[in-house]
């Protein structure tokens, strides 16, 4: 096996590219991802990237092989590294069968594995697409499905770190700010002048009590909604009236819920409590479930056949909204993902090359 060829030795490469949402580069890495993939003999090569609202770019590259009807995915961004690494994140550290570096499970090592399988077969009608700002925002997914590239698309594998089993349903992730301000002023005037904390609190109960009430909704597995009151806060001193109050509130709806409904009656919710409130969308990540497993099992084998329910939100989500149906799976454990000393098992990694040599060779 060449060194081009070895997950191992393209994951030690991948991983001291610096990607984090907070300081990295991801069209450095895309660039380089480019020049790799146009060893593998795609048709075509593309490099793109994709405004944020932070007014950094996310980027992506997407290679096509033939007329696309199957996306292999995974994301080249990855989250800052936590404080309490015990080496450089960003330098490969190999102890017996774990290769330590930021991104090594989550999902870098995904890159490596269909990298080394595209040494092993070249597939027929097949995207591949390593695709930034996952860990921030989900622009370049969500400007993917928008564009050009997402025509003829049916199926996706969306790469995250899963230990290769097959994922089918996640919950969806919504989030929302309530504001609510008033003149302020000296605290000897609390009772005549609005007060915008208090004022708050009592939304917040109002969305604690509806929470509470939707504890035994959703499909098996996932009950509830996962209401959470994440932020309270506003004012200057004890003996200030604030001016302003914010509530932070976020939700994770279970596969099969109408998300843009349940904000609604949200933001109803809160209206009624508090007429004068804003009320500003954060996030609205839809859940996710795969519509036809079976037709994933050509591809994948025996994991098709042992699906698993996913605690955490993925961009399949993004491309089921856009019709594309989606399965999750890809090496490493999501225990590591976002802890210190990440890392992923080596022999997962040629696992993983196994089985993404199989679904490139089942498009033949």
């Amino acid at each position: 096996m060449s060194p081009s060829a070895d997950p191992v030795a393209l994951l030690s490469e991948l991983v001291s590219f610096r990607t984090d949402c907070a300081g990295g580069d991801e069209r450095a890495l895309a660039a380089r991802l480019a020049e790799l993939l146009e060893r593998r003999g795609p048709d075509e090569v593309t490099v793109a990237d994709v405004p944020r609202a932070d007014g950094k770019p996310g980027s992506y590259v997407y290679a096509r092989f033939g007329r696309p009807r199957l996306l292999v995915n995974a994301h080249l961004d990855t989250v800052p590294p936590n404080a309490d690494w015990s080496s450089d994140p960003f330098a490969p550290r190999i102890e017996g069968d774990r290769l330590y570096a930021l991104g090594a499970a989550d999902t870098k090592g995904a890159i490596a594995a269909i990298l080394a399988a595209l040494d092993d077969a070249r597939p027929v009608d097949t995207g591949v697409l390593f695709s930034g700002d996952e860990e921030f925002s989900s622009v370049v997914m969500r400007a993917f499905v928008a564009g050009p590239h997402r025509a003829g698309l049916e199926r996706a594998i969306v790469c995250e770190p899963t230990n290769l089993a097959v994922g089918v349903r996640h919950r969806g992730f919504t989030a929302f700010e309530v504001g609510v301000s008033g003149p302020g002023g000296h605290s000897s005037q609390a009772d005549t002048l609005p007060a915008p904390i208090a004022t708050l609190a009592r939304v917040a109960v109002a969305l604690d009590d509806w929470g509470r009430g939707a504890r035994a909704l959703g499909p098996p597995g996932f009950p509830g909604m996962c209401l959470n009151l994440a932020r309270l806060d506003g004012g200057v001193a004890f003996n200030v009236i604030p001016a302003a109050g914010r509530l932070l509130v976020s939700l994770r709806p279970p596969p099969g819920a109408d998300t843009a409904a349940v904000t609604a009656e949200l933001e109803a919710l809160v209206r009624a409590a508090a007429p004068e409130a804003t009320f500003t969308r954060l996030r609205d990540n839809a859940p996710f479930a795969t519509r036809d497993l079976s037709a994933f099992e050509p591809l994948l084998g025996a994991p098709a056949r042992a699906p698993i329910d996913l605690g955490f939100w993925t961009e399949a989500a993004v491309l089921a909204s856009s019709g594309v149906d989606a399965v999750v799976l890809g090496p490493g454990d999501i225990t590591q993902a976002h802890a210190p000393d990440e890392w992923v098992s080596i022999a997962e990694l040629s696992r993983a090359r196994a089985l993404f040599r199989g679904v490139f060779q089942a498009r033949g």
